[in-house]
């Protein structure tokens, strides 16, 4: 799969991509904005590269002009909280690195890979979740065209923390086709 914006490429991860994965998930900022701590090495990203690898849930977004890697965004073969998993139903993820915030950039990905799941995997709904504090990804979501749903606390993610809420959003294929 490579999906083509504007601005932007998605495409399968690549060996290559591990430098820039890791100055992602390197970052205390979007592993707190996302549910996971944040890596200390390149040990930590190299491992969860091999799953993207074999993955065909999650892609890389690189910016057109370079094919930098600047964020992933994923479909997945999973339920949001609190509900039963279904086969044509997928769960958004997306993350960016933080230069490059405020450009556009991820609006942009996420209408493509909505695109993708409608046109090509034959979905009927997408879901997408944000922690409550998270307002970039909120903004996104909103933008996007997602419908609020419904919101729950979500049980501490790592056994310092107190839990989170947790809201979440769907989009139909009635609602794209519509859009």
């Amino acid at each position: 799969m490579r999906l083509e914006t504007t601005r932007l490429v998605i495409l399968p991860f690549a060996a290559a991509d591990l430098t820039n994965l890791h100055e992602l998930m390197q970052n205390p900022k979007l592993g707190a904005m996302a549910g996971w701590q944040p890596h200390h090495s390149k040990a930590e990203s190299e491992a969860v590269l091999a799953m993207f690898l074999r993955s065909d849930e999650v892609f890389a977004v690189a910016c057109k002009a370079n094919q930098k890697l600047i964020g992933t965004i994923g479909l997945h073969r999973r339920a949001p909280s609190g509900t039963a998993p279904k086969d044509d139903s997928r769960e958004l993820s997306f993350m960016l690195n933080e230069t490059f915030w405020g450009q556009g950039l991820m609006p942009e990905a996420v209408q493509a890979i909505i695109a993708f799941g409608f046109n090509h995997l034959r979905l009927q709904e997408i879901w997408v979740g944000h922690f409550a504090d998270n307002q970039q990804s909120q903004r996104v979501i909103e933008k996007t065209g997602f419908h609020f749903e419904y919101e729950l606390e979500r049980p501490h993610l790592f056994s310092d923390e107190t839990p989170v809420d947790e809201i979440y959003y769907k989009m139909t294929l009635a609602d794209f086709r519509q859009s």
